[in-house]
């Protein structure tokens, strides 16, 4: 297992700046993000526009500050993959291929999106928009495939992958697809790590923030995820691919006081001593 940082957790800097931020921590690997929010030290359309020169400049920054990249956090193009409108899917498509283009020439391991909502507001029914999402996702994983990428979706709050067995329902219609695994959004639900861990199997790429009930940031020894058990439970489960810390910027904590640096570097140390415990 490796342990990665990610650009965005910094609030609204660079992708120069979060780099070395990233390397003044100790990091040796870096999730990027690609549009959405602060997730923008990539924008998408720059990206598709111009896959060589974007990637030239990632692995420039990269390089630099001694990373390598590991998964590409694209969130979405402005609507989810599910919409009911087709000529929005079929833009889509088209923009998960060339920012897939992009991703391979920048040295990315994977991809990972939102897997969809019910748009119950445009008369779009649960099952409706179950099959929507697994068909355009079979499509786009074809799509990863072929530039040699992993593609991942991640359960989250409000998507169609909220619960585990929804996940679970989700990643089994679509053969290749995984997830990236975040603790944070399944303590959210209530759940405690029997019912998180049932999707282990399925996952390819984990997110780690410390989350309690009511607050999905916490302090690292202050939430409800006990990292030592979470890292414990991986080795048995032989995962053996990339843990990234993702704190991510907002103002309110900031208000309380909050170091989001200081914050990434304690949980950082605390998964690596979780790994050495582990052996």
């Amino acid at each position: 297992m490796h342990i990665a940082g990610a650009t965005f957790s910094f609030g609204e800097i660079s992708l120069e700046e979060s780099a070395a931020i990233l390397k003044a921590l100790g990091f040796n690997r870096a999730d990027v993000g690609a549009g959405w929010s602060s997730y923008h030290q990539i924008l998408p359309q720059e990206a598709v526009a111009d896959p060589d020169g974007q990637a030239d400049r990632l692995r420039r920054v990269m390089d630099q500050h001694g990373l390598v990249v590991s998964e590409l956090f694209i969130m979405h193009f402005g609507k989810p993959i599910n919409h009911p409108d087709p000529q929005v899917r079929e833009w889509t498509r088209g923009m998960f291929a060339g920012i897939t283009t992009f991703a391979r020439k920048a040295g990315f391991e994977s991809v990972m999106l939102i897997p969809g909502h019910v748009h119950d507001d445009l008369g779009q029914t649960p099952a409706e928009a179950f099959d929507l999402s697994a068909r355009e996702l079979r499509a786009l994983v074809a799509v990863a495939r072929a530039q040699g990428l992993q593609c991942n979706i991640e359960p989250c709050a409000g998507s169609l992958a909220e619960q585990p067995a929804d996940a679970i329902r989700l990643v089994e219609a679509v053969p290749g697809l995984g997830l990236t695994l975040d603790y944070a959004h399944q303590v959210q639900l209530g759940l405690g790590p029997d019912q998180i861990e049932v999707l282990h199997p399925y996952a390819k790429h984990f997110h780690a923030k410390q989350s309690a009930p009511g607050a999905f940031q916490a302090r690292p020894d202050e939430g409800a995820i006990d990292f030592g058990r979470m890292v414990r439970k991986l080795k048995a489960d032989q995962y053996e691919g990339v843990i990234c810390v993702e704190f991510v910027t907002n103002q309110k904590l900031l208000d309380a006081g909050w170091d989001f640096r200081r914050e990434t570097a304690r949980l950082k140390q605390l998964l690596e001593t979780a790994l050495a415990e582990a052996g």
